[in-house]
């Protein structure tokens, strides 16, 4: 289960405030976990993939356009999310990973939604999904719905 959030740098302001909306990307983000889980019904989304240039845009919105020593989202190990390795790689790097956000839709950090970044996808994108935790193979999942067949907030 997941939905296409379109996610253009064209359409922010470099302080993550979305040109048409005045919405900040925190702020959206409620908006698309709320969507998801009106779409998906008992589901609630758990993950947001990116392919790392999106995943450091959500990254510089978050943080107000200000760089950071922070990097959001794990990378993919042969195209699965290993959390073990990622932390181990993370000893060697110089800045500090972003493994999840809280969930803007329950308001506290019980629910996150994880970051993970995945080079396959494009870069304009965001995917808001539900990966279940005992799904052996979590990122192959059926056909993605298109944020905009869902909402006309963007």
């Amino acid at each position: 289960m997941e939905i296409i959030i379109p996610f253009k740098k064209a359409d922010f302001l470099t302080n993550g405030r979305h040109i048409v909306t005045g919405k900040l990307v925190i702020e959206l983000q409620k908006d698309w976990e709320t969507d998801f889980h009106t779409k998906f019904n008992p589901y609630y989304a758990n993950t947001i993939e990116a392919h790392p240039i999106a995943m450091h845009r959500l990254n510089l919105f978050y943080e107000g356009g200000v760089k950071t020593n922070f990097s959001f989202g794990m990378d993919l190990i042969d195209g699965d999310i290993d959390l073990e390795t990622n932390l181990a790689i993370e000893n060697y790097s110089e800045s500090q990973t972003v493994y999840a956000i809280g969930s803007q839709l329950h308001d506290d950090e019980d629910n996150p939604l994880f970051l993970v970044k995945n080079e396959n996808l494009k870069e304009n994108i965001l995917l808001l999904r539900y990966l279940d935790d005992n799904d052996s193979d979590s990122t192959e999942c059926e056909e993605p719905v298109n944020f905009y067949q869902i909402s006309s907030r963007i």
